[in-house]
C-alpha cells in the first residue's frame, strides 16, 4: 500500500482537507474496548467518543477518503487496539504508517515500538489540534526549571499578532484583563441555554451500546447536551459568540447552584477531539470582536484560556508529564469514599459540583478548580487518586489535560513547576463568587483549610504570598478554631480513608 495510508485516533477527528492536504486517501479507525474501560469513564463521554468517531467516518467517505472502519462490537475484547492494526497492515501489506502526533506519552511510545518490532515505517504528521509545536515549547523553555504562563502568553500574542497593535503591545494596554473578570452573577442576570443539539443517527444504537456493555460507568445518558458532528460544533461556537461571549469576562469565574455553563462555550470536548482546532475558535472569535465591539475583557479572557492555558498544559505534559505524575509534594495518601461520585458528601457546593458533573461530564474551571480539587487536596488524597476522579468524570478528560491540570495547578504536587502557590480556598472564596447560601458546610470546608494551613505553616510563612494566612490562623478565636477543626476531623473520618 502506497504512503497515503493514516491511522486516526478517535481524538484526532480533523476536517478532511487537513487529512487531503497531508496526502491521506485511506484511514483505518478502530472502536476500542481498552480505550472504554481504561479508567470508568462517564457514559456521555464513550456516547461523544463512538457518536463522533462515527459521524467523522461518514464525513471522511463523503469527501472521497477511503475509510476501514470497526466498531466495537465487531470486535472481541481480547484483540487490543495495536493487534487489530498489525494485523490490517499485513492483511494489506502495509508498510509505511501515517500518524498525526499521539498526544498520549504511554501510547505514543507503544506505537513506536510496536511499529518497529513489525518493520513499519512510522510518520507523524503535526497536529492541528495546537498553535505550537513541541519543539517549539520546549526551545522556549530551554534551561528553565519552572514554567509561567504570563510569558509564555505574550510570546503566543505577538507570534500570532493576536490583540495587539503595530508595535506589538497589548490591545486596551494590558496583557491580561484577569483582574476585571472575577464578578459574582447578580439575582437579575439571566443565562442563555444551550440549544438541544441535533440527535445523531447513531444515537439510539450508541446509547444502547453503552448501556450494554458500559452499565456501571459513571453518569447517565439523559442530558446530550453537546453536537457530536462538526457543523454542529461550529453551531454551537456561533451561539456561544452571539449569545454568551459579551458577559463571558467579567463572569467567567462565577458560580451559580444547580446550574452548570453558564457564560463558558463549553467547548473544549470538541477541542480535545479535534471536530474544532484552536485555530479556527479564535479566528471566529476575533472576526465577532471587530464586528461586533464585544467587550475585550471577554475576548482576552477566552484567547488566554485557549492560545495561553490549553497550549501551555500541552507543552509542559509533553516535557515534564511524567515527573508530574509521579509527584506528591505534600505526602498526601487519603482516597476517597463513594460520597465523592455520588454527591452526598454533605458539603453543599462540593455536591452541587458532583451532580451536575455526574448529570453532565462537564464543570467550569472554577468548580473544578476552587471547590472539587480544592477539597480534595484539604482532604489530604492521594494525587493519583484525584487525577483519577477527574479522567474519569469528565468528557474532555485526557492524559494530556489532567496530568499538568491536576498534579500542577490543581494539587501544587509538582511543588510549584508551573504556579507560584497552591490554589486552595476556605468558604470566604465560595460564598464571594456564588449564590451558595451560607450554612453547617462552612465550618467543614473552614476547618480543612485552616487545618491544612496549619499542618504546613512552615511553607505558608517561607513564601511571601501566603505568610499572613499563618499571622490569620495565630489571630484566630480559640473556640471558633477548636469548632472548626472538630468539623473536619468528623468529616475526614466519614468521607476519606
Amino acid at each position: 500500500m502506497a504512503n497515503n495510508f493514516f491511522v486516526i485516533l478517535g481524538n484526532q477527528l480533523f476536517e478532511p482537507k487537513v487529512l487531503k492536504a497531508a496526502g491521506c486517501d485511506h484511514v483505518f479507525m478502530a472502536e476500542d474496548y481498552d480505550l472504554c474501560t481504561y479508567q470508568k469513564h462517564h457514559k456521555l463521554k464513550i456516547y461523544l467518543f463512538l457518536c463522533s468517531m462515527r459521524e467523522y467516518r461518514d464525513e471522511l467517505q463523503r469527501h472521497g477518503i477511503k475509510v476501514s472502519y470497526f466498531e466495537l462490537e465487531e470486535r472481541t475484547e481480547a484483540t487490543s487496539y495495536l493487534e487489530l492494526l498489525m494485523i490490517f497492515v499485513k492483511k494489506y501489506n502495509v508498510d509505511n504508517i501515517n500518524f498525526f502526533e499521539i498526544e498520549d506519552q504511554f501510547f505514543e511510545n507503544t506505537v513506536v515500538t510496536e511499529s518497529r518490532r513489525k518493520g513499519l515505517k512510522i510518520k507523524f504528521h503535526p497536529s492541528p489540534m495546537f498553535m505550537f509545536s513541541r519543539e517549539e515549547f520546549k526551545l522556549l523553555h530551554h534551561g528553565k526549571k519552572t514554567f509561567r504562563l504570563a510569558n509564555f502568553y505574550k510570546i503566543g500574542r505577538k507570534k500570532y499578532k493576536i490583540l495587539i497593535d503595530d508595535n506589538l503591545e497589548p490591545l486596551g494596554n494590558k496583557w491580561s484583563f484577569d483582574e476585571e473578570n472575577r464578578k459574582k452573577i447578580p439575582k437579575g442576570v439571566s443565562i442563555p441555554k444551550l440549544s438541544p443539539p441535533t440527535a445523531s443517527k447513531y444515537h439510539k444504537i450508541i446509547s444502547s451500546l453503552i448501556e450494554r456493555h458500559f452499565p456501571d460507568h459513571l453518569g447517565g445518558l439523559d442530558n446530550i447536551w453537546f453536537p457530536v458532528n462538526r457543523q454542529d460544533v461550529e453551531n454551537h461556537l456561533n451561539f456561544f459568540l452571539v449569545e454568551k461571549l459579551t458577559n463571558f469576562g467579567m463572569y467567567e469565574d462565577a458560580m451559580r447552584q444547580g446550574e452548570n455553563f453558564l457564560f463558558h462555550s463549553c467547548i473544549s470536548p470538541f477541542l480535545n477531539i479535534g471536530l474544532i482546532t484552536p485555530k479556527i475558535v479564535i479566528e471566529r472569535v476575533l472576526q465577532f470582536f471587530h464586528r461586533n465591539h464585544a467587550p475585550i475583557n471577554s475576548v482576552e479572557g477566552y484567547i488566554r484560556q485557549i492560545l495561553g492555558w490549553r497550549e501551555f498544559i500541552r507543552g509542559i505534559y509533553q516535557l515534564k508529564g511524567g515527573e508530574q505524575e509521579e509527584s506528591n509534594f505534600w505526602n498526601h495518601e487519603g482516597r476517597l469514599h463513594n460520597s465523592w461520585y455520588d454527591g452526598s458528601t454533605g458539603i453543599t457546593p462540593l455536591d452541587d459540583s458532583i451532580n451536575l458533573a455526574l448529570r453532565d461530564g462537564y464543570s467550569h474551571h472554577i468548580p473544578r478548580l476552587m471547590i472539587i480539587s480544592n477539597l480534595m487536596n484539604l482532604c489530604e488524597i492521594n494525587p493519583k487518586v484525584i487525577y483519577k476522579w477527574f479522567m474519569e468524570m469528565y468528557i474532555d478528560s485526557s492524559d494530556w489535560v489532567m496530568v499538568p491540570n491536576v498534579f500542577g495547578m490543581a494539587t501544587f504536587s509538582d511543588g510549584g513547576l508551573m504556579s507560584t502557590k497552591p490554589y486552595t480556598c476556605s468558604s470566604n472564596y465560595i460564598l464571594k463568587m456564588s449564590n451558595y447560601k451560607k450554612g453547617d458546610w462552612c465550618d467543614i470546608v473552614d476547618g480543612l483549610y485552616w487545618r491544612f494551613i496549619d499542618k504546613h505553616k512552615s511553607f505558608y510563612q517561607s513564601n511571601s504570598r501566603l505568610s499572613f494566612q499563618t499571622r490569620m490562623l495565630e489571630k484566630m478565636n480559640i473556640d471558633h478554631k477548636v469548632k472548626i477543626f472538630e468539623r473536619a476531623d468528623i468529616f475526614l473520618k466519614q468521607h476519606t480513608c
